[in-house]
């Protein structure tokens, strides 16, 4: 035995047995072994050595069964998930002090998770025979689109490679099955973890062992079964947005011996499970992964041993361009340890649950900067955005990427006030800056202005102003990932536009403040900006003038109401103020002003 590979041993890592030698070092042990039989017998001997193999070493798996390269840090991940021998360790040249079978993976972007994934459960799949594996994740797109889509693009690779194995497997909408009806247990789910129902993911179990001391097999002068059959794999896809309800659900199925845990994730949220459980690193091999370990720019290089015994040193170019984490880190002004950095980029859990929109840098640079001289022939755009009681008012005029105007105003203390002024400083303005549309968020207190004002202008046609009626409390255009139209507002389109170079802010006085002051958080992949309620409570004054502003950039979205889309006829006004609109019809067509 000796002769064969010299024992190595570690605290953290489990002995390799003989079988498994045997295997791994396949040019001084299986391969001699499958020479010395019958022609007849070889193909079949084979291919059980070589599951044995690949069981015992999930990199051999994916090279030679997967046709697919790893990365480093993702080879690492899968010897932890494997539980290998320290051997492995030694040749891969990975950190064997982790503990076993249960890995948490938080990271930056674009590092490779999905591949890894897919790797990790064909790997259970086809190796552990009547395996388990269960795979959840906060949204049905996640699994059965973007991870099922990728175990189908290594799955054709297996099939040219190992035909033998493939048609063994037959890869469903949200399941893995085997071919072979009596083998309905052996197979991979996907179920979307949904905190209302927890119970879809309870019951997991596969660990076959109740005669694994083969007292039943004795008794009947049965043949023993390889007790290491079964087992569970549960693979929960971005964590950080896994309910922790879900998470105690499952702790049932992890409970099994043996039971492995494969769990990747940006990790978004400061609290939560996963971010209690990245701690936790007596329990969990826990992967830190940054985007610079994956510079596309560099190469990197994984050894593999081939069946003669030759190692070739596989290379692979890294997934993150330079100018990904270069970009961030200029969004956060060159803070490394910023929260929004340390989340996108190096993997680590932030200290808040907020992160920054508009940069203080960008406002600053506009506010700076010449009028954009090819926005001149664009349409001016008027947006209104009106406060509550004891808040201002806002009003902003936009030309392409000139802002043109802003003011702010306390509404009257008489309520009757209030709707007539913000109607008459947007008509005023529109005649003074010749403005194609006016838009307002017509919820609540803005409802009877922007009423108004679309009878006001339809009873004009040709002044061709188009009021558009607009919504920041309703939920958003892209539902996957924002959840309101405010949050879309400011994050998909405010940010951009404030960050082009083209455009030109006023320095007027707040409105910097305004446009920084509010963060967003992510929950679940979907972008949650804060309200200005939220923004109160942290004694900042409402952004009025900034969503006015910002509101100017929602004209030609989809969920804004244009005037041609107004229902006919226009609802009746509030009693109240239908006196106020009528005295400034007058004084519009005498040429006086209210001020």
């Amino acid at each position: 035995m000796t002769t064969l590979w010299q024992p190595l041993h570690h605290p953290r890592c489990r002995p390799m047995e003989y079988d498994e030698a045997l295997a791994w070092y396949w040019h001084k042990g299986a391969g001699r072994v499958i020479q010395q039989l019958p022609e007849k017998e070889r193909d079949i001997t084979q291919l059980s050595w070589m599951l044995q193999r690949w069981r015992l070493d999930p990199i051999c798996f994916a090279v030679e069964a997967l046709r697919t390269k790893l990365m480093p840090y993702q080879a690492a991940a899968l010897l932890d998930l494997a539980d290998a021998p320290f051997e492995l360790y030694q040749f891969y040249q990975c950190d064997a002090g982790k503990p076993k079978r249960q890995v948490l993976i938080p990271s930056g972007h674009g590092l490779g998770k999905t591949r890894l994934l897919a790797t990790g459960i064909l790997w259970m799949l086809i190796t552990h025979m009547f395996s388990h594996t269960l795979c959840t994740a906060p949204s049905s797109n996640q699994l059965t689109g973007r991870l099922w889509s990728e175990i189908r693009k290594l799955f054709r690779r297996l099939r040219e490679a190992w035909q033998i194995i493939a048609d063994d497997w037959e890869i469903q909408g949200s399941s893995i099955i085997h071919t072979n009806p009596d083998y309905g247990d052996w197979n991979a789910v996907a179920r979307t973890a949904r905190p209302e129902k927890p119970e879809a993911l309870q019951g997991a179990h596969a660990l076959d062992d109740d005669d694994a001391d083969g007292q039943l097999a004795t008794i009947f002068g049965d043949e023993l079964e390889n007790p290491a059959t079964g087992g569970i794999l549960v693979v929960i896809e971005e964590a950080s947005g896994v309910d922790d309800t879900i998470r105690k659900t499952l702790e049932g199925a992890l409970s099994e011996e043996g039971a492995r845990l494969l769990a990747p994730g940006n990790p978004t949220r400061p609290d939560g499970w996963f971010a209690d459980d990245i701690e936790r690193t007596d329990r969990y091999a826990v992967h830190t992964l940054d985007c610079r370990q994956s510079n596309r720019k560099k190469t990197y290089h994984l050894p593999w041993r081939d069946m003669a015994g030759k190692i070739h040193q596989l290379s692979l170019n890294g997934f993150v361009s330079p100018t990904y984490w270069q970009n961030i880190l200029a969004e956060c002004d060159g803070d490394d340890d910023a929260d929004y950095f340390r989340v996108r980029v190096k993997g680590e859990k932030p200290r808040s649950a907020l992160f920054s929109i508009i940069k203080t840098h960008w406002v600053e640079t506009a506010q700076q900067r010449a009028n954009d001289p090819d926005s001149l022939n664009e349409w001016p755009i008027i947006g209104l955005d009106f406060g509550l009681t004891s808040d201002k008012h806002g009003m902003a005029v936009r030309k392409g990427f000139n802002m043109l105007d802003g003011q702010e105003w306390l509404p009257k203390e008489d309520p009757e006030q209030v709707t007539l002024e913000a109607a008459e400083r947007a008509i005023d303005a529109q005649e003074l800056f010749n403005a194609r549309y006016i838009i307002g968020d017509s919820n609540g207190v803005g409802r009877g202005a922007m009423e108004y004002l679309t009878r006001y202008y339809r009873e004009r046609p040709k002044e061709k102003v188009k009021v558009v009626h607009y919504n920041s409390g309703m939920g958003a255009n892209d539902k996957k990932r924002y959840n309101r139209r405010r949050d879309e507002m400011w994050h998909k389109y405010g940010r951009k536009w404030i960050a082009n170079p083209r455009c030109k802010l006023l320095d007027l006085p707040g409105l910097k403040r305004q446009l920084t002051a509010p963060q967003f958080s992510e929950r679940n992949n979907i972008i949650f900006v804060e309200s200005k309620a939220d923004l109160k409570k942290r004694g900042i004054e409402s952004t009025n003038l900034a969503d006015a502003l910002l509101q100017t950039l929602m004209v030609h979205i989809p969920e804004a109401k244009p005037l041609e889309t107004q229902p006919e006829p226009v609802q009746k006004l509030p009693t109240i103020f239908q006196k106020h609109f009528d005295r400034l019809d007058r004084h519009k067509q005498s040429g006086s002003i209210i001020q």
